[in-house]
């Protein structure tokens, strides 16, 4: 898989169906106990829509068995629960958003999605719908409306984000000779802890905020776990995924921890670096270098690479303001 669908605002989260099929497993011995419960009840209303406690309980269900597939130790299940909790709220922004702008996701959209996943999983379309339908009730249509979902929000951002981002000739170029330098052939896997800052904070609500942040980078030195302290504290948009960003290329990193990135190695925490957006650590999980290009390829990937890491740089403060203009009600 390259570079580019490993960002956050590109590409698709990759499809695990051990994942999937050890949650069904999970859900259905929950499946009993639930039946009991006569009425659902309702965990969140963001706007005109809500969030169901079974919709929440089956989400949390499915991360506790992705992290643990991963071999991370995931915190109390109340903290996987906010965590996914505030996760499907943004999605249902978003997709709201996306709605009201009239975007939409065809069919044959999502076919050419599932017949990728059935490839990677080496099985036929037939096979996969079979495998799922078995393990979980509707498994397929669920997988259906994921799919769906990621693409509608995919495309939101591309307009609302990527497609504002102007990329100079200068730019392309200046990647270009990067690229010709042995600093700039590498690419990055990445772990990132956010912690937000308020766009008008108080002195005291920063002195706040830069004593948990202090906190965290020291629980860090000390040797905890990364993914388990990006689970339980980050408020950026791959906290659930244990802060991983994926591959990034050394254009695609956000400027303002890029120098600091390049000195890294793998196992190493980053000082705290802060932003507009707030306070970051990152940890480098690991280093590759990248392949020869042509040129007409290396100046489509500049333009992508640039692209993303300016949406990356902005990205998080976009999806703030779009939680902060909706009325969300929490009822847990």
């Amino acid at each position: 898989m390259t570079a580019q669908k490993h960002t956050a605002l590109t590409g698709l989260k990759r499809f695990s169906l051990q994942t999937w099929l050890l949650a069904g497993l999970l859900i259905a011995t929950l499946g009993v106990a639930q039946a009991k419960t006569p009425l659902d009840r309702i965990a969140a209303v963001v706007n005109n829509d809500i969030i169901l406690l079974s919709e929440l309980d089956e989400q949390t269900n499915l991360s506790l068995a992705e992290l643990r597939e991963r071999g991370i130790n995931p915190p109390e299940r109340s903290v996987i629960q906010e965590r996914v909790l505030d996760s499907i709220i943004m999605q249902k922004l978003q997709e709201e958003r996306a709605r009201d702008r009239g975007l939409r996701v065809s069919d044959e959209d999502i076919n050419r999605q599932l017949v990728q996943i059935a490839q990677e999983n080496n099985l036929t379309l037939a096979q996969l719908r079979d495998v799922l339908n078995r393990e979980q009730p509707d498994g397929f249509n669920k997988i259906r409306k994921q799919i769906s979902s990621q693409i509608l929000i995919q495309r939101l951002r591309e307009i609302e984000v990527i497609s504002q981002i102007a990329v100079t000739e200068d730019e392309v170029q200046q990647f270009i000779q990067r690229r010709q330098l042995d600093a700039a052939n590498n690419e990055y896997r990445l772990a990132h802890i956010l912690i937000s800052r308020p766009d008008s904070a108080t002195q005291a609500q920063r002195n706040d905020l830069q004593a948990r942040i202090n906190r965290i980078h020291q629980q860090l030195i000390d040797g905890a776990p990364f993914a388990e302290l990006a689970i339980t504290h980050s408020e950026g948009r791959q906290a659930l995924n244990g802060g991983d960003l994926g591959w990034l290329s050394d254009d695609q990193i956000p400027s303002f921890f890029a120098d600091t990135v390049r000195n890294l190695a793998p196992g190493d925490i980053s000082p705290i670096i802060e932003s507009s957006n707030g306070f970051h650590i990152v940890t480098l999980l690991d280093k590759r270098r990248t392949q020869t290009q042509s040129q007409t390829a290396l100046e489509q990937e500049a333009i992508q690479a640039i692209r993303n890491r300016k949406g990356n740089e902005t990205f998080d403060l976009w999806m703030r303001r779009l939680r902060d203009d909706a009325v969300i009600d929490i009822r847990l």
